[in-house]
């Protein structure tokens, strides 16, 4: 058979068949699939459902694993049969294909016969025909596809059921399919609710919360429960924790303090034990300061262990060294939550250092090795103490005050600064002028003393002159720089004469007001009190009405008595005022000061010994009693009487000297202010000072002529001559029309004529020097004219006892009463006739009023003997009178001497003028004791103290001597007094043979007293003047920081010496004190030397 025909259609028709035979495996395989999946998805749901003991596990996957095979199976063994057998498929093929008609089978049925029983060509034709109608035949025609695809949708739907039940019970299933890939393996069955916990084990800083999240799977519960133990041996704390269904839930452990171990449970499912582990966090553990204060502070460096908190100056440098609880990995020091320093480590150490410079705050950061930090750092305050300014306050004077006569305005002062006074300047200005700056000599500490005098001799001053002053203070500050403090600001006036008189008078006038309405209150009680003495003898009682005014009229006596005393008080003030003012003379402040003493002791303990009897016998029932004793006061209060008017009398005497003086120093002040103005003008200077100046002067002209005039009337009845002068010198000044020139003068100086303006002062220079002159000469001639008036009454007066005396003598031979009353009749006048001279001067001896009072007595008992007819007594009694009259000439005869010394100052300059001297003769004594000091103890140191004694002896008689002659001075008397008491302890320590530190610092203290007291003859107005003021709010100006010397032993010479040089001594004893302290100085240092 040709086979050429039949070769093409078996070629195609294997080709048909493999292609039938792949889609019908992979049919196969995919309906294998979708079952297996199934099978084994319902194996795993079924696991996951009844959590399967092994053999049902393993018996289920076993029957899911034959049930995929059975279906695989089934699927290929449809199929594989007819594509395995040729014949099979081309019927097959036939059925699929049926244009065919027979002939495929045909052909394939016929080429295996003998060609003998069949046609070849038939058979070729056949083949040939079913070749090209199957290949013009679709495949897909032939081989369906369709089961194919079914069977993949089924795998796709069973892969898609897969999936969900993955996502919807993927952990139930994981685990399921975990199980079953273990068939025979034994598992616990899990827990409905499975718990899973992050993070599990932790670690927190202590005190930090720490914080879960629990997640939930399974069977979601409502409520868990928190188990929790401190640790793996304690037993459980439980907590509950309200889940309500949730998948997770976040739980807080709050501030967490130590650890513990913690589990989640639910039902019968239970977490593992996990722990939460506690860390400290790095904290500060201690903190070191080490303050390196500013360089000017001169504060030595400080280390402070306690607390955090800085305090210090602008400038301080603070090292901070921290030691924290742990290994450190960053330390940063924070200022104002602003600026960060990194400090340098050292382990569990940090050290920074950094410059304060504001007050704010800081705190430490700190990172441990395992990032932790420290929570909430402590903040620190940083305060900055600012560098205070210097405080600076004038003590002396203290207050507006005028300057003294001397021009000289001792100035004290306090300044005090936290650190370093390092300058002061006095700070001043004249009127409107600009200011001018003296540094005053100091030694830079932190408080600071200051007594300086402040000599303005120079400055050309002009009487209602300002000076306006502070005192300024600067401090050391080397930062910020020296910061300045200042005083307050006072003013000092230079004052015109006629205001410095006008006070005295005015204060003079008030006293003697005073005294007036006191003396004639006096003369009333007295007329009353006899009344009431003479009423009493004739009624012998008193009504009660009559009790109570006499005791009314007692306790004004007393008030009276006591007003007087503060009178004399007062003229005290009013004298040491005239004194620092220098409106009085040596001589009449004399006379002021004899007149306090006689206002001291007009009330006199014997009158006040009678007022309390006579309070004491008004209560007494017996009428004589009291009657006596108004006899006994009504006399002492008689002589009250005549002391107080003898007073108003000498003080009215006193006050017209000096108004008369106060004349005349003012008309020299005029002339002296006029030729200054002058001296001005002549050096180009014709200001609003000097206009100013000019006005002043023409008003305290018109002043003057006012005093001349009102002078003149008050001693018209007195002294009609001197009231004639004063007024005549009045007139002269109206004449003369020197207020008017003077006006004249200042619209000359507004015109800017210097020339006419300089002549018009000359000529009024040249009047008001003449005018001074003329007054001076007034003045001497008035006191020359009183002088001898009342010398030629004393001699009057001498005379007239002399005769008495004769008279007296020759009374011995013929004794009769009626010459004796007249003899004390003649002596009584004369005794008013000194009394009268008494109330005119103070020259009269102390004892003369005694005296002759004394010779009056005698006189008196003398004559009433002889009345008795007993001459024998009567004589003792004349001779005590002739005695006493005597005594009372011999007393004449020396006030008669002291008014002719009036004349001169008294003996006080010159007293004090020796006490100088002999303080210069006790600085040399006092270094040859510091000398003997320094000598070892044997025969020559008891001879050279045997020498000092000497010395000192005759020192102590020259100041006794001194003593005596200032007697009457009752203030030089006192500081004499205190040098004397020194004086004597010293003395009689070198009698002894001692000379100790005790002997020297008695010795110094001599000498300090002695320059003391003398200083007022040389430099008046350094007292405080006392005034009396209203109350009011004054500043404190005592003083403001600790002792600059820390409690150190001072150092007593040069204390001294600053003392000393800082007092208003004369220049002669300036060298003369250097001299002295530098040779203790070096007598100390030789001392000290080795």
């Amino acid at each position: 058979m040709d086979h050429s025909a039949l070769s093409p259609l078996l070629t195609h028709l294997a080709a048909l068949r493999r292609r039938a035979l792949g889609l019908t495996i992979f049919s196969a395989l995919a309906l294998g699939l979708a079952a297996g999946l199934m099978s084994v998805l319902l194996w795993v749901l079924l696991e996951a459902l009844f959590f399967l003991s092994p053999p049902w596990r393993t018996g289920l996957g076993i029957l899911a694993l034959l049930s995929t095979g059975g279906v695989l199976a089934f699927a290929l063994k449809r199929h594989l049969p007819v594509l395995l057998s040729q014949h099979r498929f081309a019927l097959f093929v036939e059925r699929r294909c049926p244009p065919l008609q027979q002939r495929l089978i045909s052909a394939l049925e016929l080429s295996g016969t003998d060609p003998s029983l069949h046609s070849p060509a038939l058979l070729a034709a056949a083949s040939e025909r079913a070749t090209a109608l199957l290949r013009t035949t679709d495949p897909s025609q032939i081989l369906d596809r369709r089961p194919l695809y079914a069977y993949l949708r089924l795998l796709g739907g069973a892969v898609a059921i897969a999936l969900l039940c993955g996502a919807l019970f993927g952990d139930d299933l994981a685990q399921a399919a975990q199980r079953c890939a273990h068939p025979l393996t034994a598992y616990e069955r899990p827990p409905r609710t499975l718990i899973t916990v992050q993070p599990g084990d932790l670690e927190v800083i202590k005190g930090d919360d720490a914080t879960l999240q629990v997640h939930f799977a399974g069977d979601k519960p409502r409520r868990a429960r928190i188990e929790r133990r401190p640790s793996a041996e304690a037993p459980y704390q439980t907590e509950e924790l309200v889940v309500d269904r949730a998948d997770s839930v976040a739980y807080t452990f709050p501030q967490v303090q130590r650890s513990f171990h913690y589990a989640i449970a639910v039902g019968d499912d239970r977490s593992p034990e996990y722990e939460v582990r506690v860390i400290d966090p790095p904290a500060v553990k201690r903190l070191r300061l080490h303050y390196q204060y500013p360089a000017y502070s001169q504060l030595p460096d400080r280390i402070e262990e306690e607390g955090g908190d800085i305090q210090g100056l602008p400038g301080t440098r603070v090292a901070l060294e921290i030691a924290a609880n742990k290994p450190l990995s960053k330390a940063t020091l924070v200022l104002d939550d602003t600026l960060s320093i990194a400090a340098r480590l050292d382990g569990a150490t940090a050290r920074v250092a950094f410059q304060i410079e504001r007050t704010g705050a800081y705190h430490i950061a700190l990172v441990d090795r395992k990032g932790a930090t420290n929570r909430d750092p402590i903040r620190y305050a940083i305060q900055v103490r600012e560098d205070q300014k210097p405080v600076v306050a004038i003590v002396d004077p203290g207050r507006d005050s005028d300057l003294p006569e001397s021009l000289k305005v001792l100035l004290k002062a306090e300044a005090s600064d936290d650190f370093s006074v390092e300058e002061i300047a006095l700070v001043y200005r004249v009127n409107n002028d600009s200011e001018q700056r003296r540094a005053l000599p100091i030694t830079p500490q932190r408080e600071v003393l200051i007594s300086h005098i402040w000599d303005l001799s120079a400055a050309n001053l002009l009487p209602e002159d300002r000076i306006y002053y502070h005192l300024e203070a600067l401090d050391n500050n080397q930062v910020a720089g020296p910061q300045k403090g200042q005083s307050r600001q006072y003013v000092l006036r230079f004052p015109s004469l006629y205001e410095l008189y006008s006070e005295a008078d005015q204060a003079q006038q008030e006293q003697l007001s005073s005294l007036d309405e006191l003396a004639a209150e006096g003369q009333a009680h007295q007329e009353y009190i006899e009344r009431v003495r003479r009423e009493l003898l004739k009624s012998e009682e008193l009504s009660w009405e009559q009790k109570k005014e006499l005791e009314s009229t007692l306790t004004a006596e007393a008030e009276r008595a006591r007003a007087v005393e503060e009178l004399a008080a007062e003229l005290e003030k009013t004298i040491d005022s005239m004194q620092d003012e220098g409106t009085g003379s040596e001589e009449l402040l004399d006379k002021l000061d004899h007149i306090r003493e006689l206002m001291g002791d007009i009330a006199t303990p014997e009158m006040q010994q009678a007022l309390a009897d006579l309070q004491k016998a008004a209560s007494d029932p017996d009428p004589r009693v009291l009657a006596e004793a108004l006899k006994r006061f009504n006399e002492d209060q008689q002589a009250f009487q005549q002391r107080l008017d003898r007073t108003i009398a000498l003080l009215e005497q006193v006050r017209t000297e000096q108004q008369l003086r106060a004349i005349v120093e003012q008309a020299a002040e005029l002339a002296r202010r006029q030729s200054q103005i002058n001296r001005e003008l002549a050096d180009g200077q014709s200001g609003l000072r000097q206009q100013l100046q000019e006005g002043s002067l023409q008003r305290d002209t018109e002043r003057l002529a006012e005093q001349l005039q009102d002078l003149s009337d008050s001693t018209a009845e007195q002294n009609p001559a001197l009231s004639e002068q004063l007024a005549h010198r009045a007139e002269d000044i109206e004449r003369k029309a020197l207020a008017e020139r003077m006006r004249q003068m200042v619209r000359q100086m507004r015109a800017k004529s210097p020339g006419a303006a300089q002549q018009s002062g000359q000529a009024l220079a040249a009047d008001l020097d003449a005018l001074a002159e003329d007054l001076q000469r007034m003045q001497d001639e008035y006191l020359a004219a009183e002088k001898d008036q009342l010398s030629r009454e004393l001699r009057r007066a001498m005379r007239d006892l002399v005769q008495l005396s004769q008279r007296q003598e020759s009374l011995f031979a013929d004794a009769r009463a009626q010459d004796q009353f007249a003899l004390m009749q003649g002596t009584s006048h004369v005794v008013e006739r000194i009394a009268a001279v008494g109330e005119r001067t103070l020259a009269l001896a102390p004892d003369l009023r005694a005296t002759v009072g004394y010779a009056l007595r005698e006189m008196h008992d003398a004559a009433q003997r002889l009345g008795q007819r007993d001459v024998q007594g009567a004589r003792h009694f004349q001779r005590k009178a002739m005695r006493y009259l005597n005594e009372t000439v011999l007393l004449l005869r020396e006030s008669l001497d002291n008014l002719a010394k009036a004349q001169t100052p008294s003996a006080f300059a010159e007293a004090m003028q020796q006490l100088l001297g002999l303080s210069e003769q006790q600085s040399q004594l006092n270094q040859a004791s510091e000398q003997a000091m320094g000598q070892m103890p044997g025969s020559s140191l008891q001879q050279q103290i045997a020498r000092l004694s000497a010395q000192q002896q005759g020192l102590m008689q020259a100041l006794d001597e001194i003593a005596r002659s200032l007697r009457g001075h009752r203030g030089a008397q006192q500081r004499v007094q205190a040098i004397q008491d020194e004086m004597r302890d010293v003395l009689a320590d070198l009698q002894r043979g001692r000379l100790t530190q005790r002997t020297r610092q008695n010795q110094e203290r001599i000498y300090q007293r002695m320059l003391d007291a003398s200083r007022s003859i040389h430099s008046r107005g350094f007292d405080e003047k006392r005034r009396s003021i209203t109350a009011t709010d004054q500043p404190y100006v005592g003083p403001t920081a600790l002792p600059a010397d820390r409690g150190q032993t001072p150092d007593l010479w040069r204390e001294a010496l600053r003392q000393a040089l800082a007092g208003p001594y004369p220049e002669e004893y300036r060298a003369l004190l250097r001299r002295y302290y530098d040779q203790i100085y070096q007598d100390l240092q030789v001392r000290e030397a080795p």
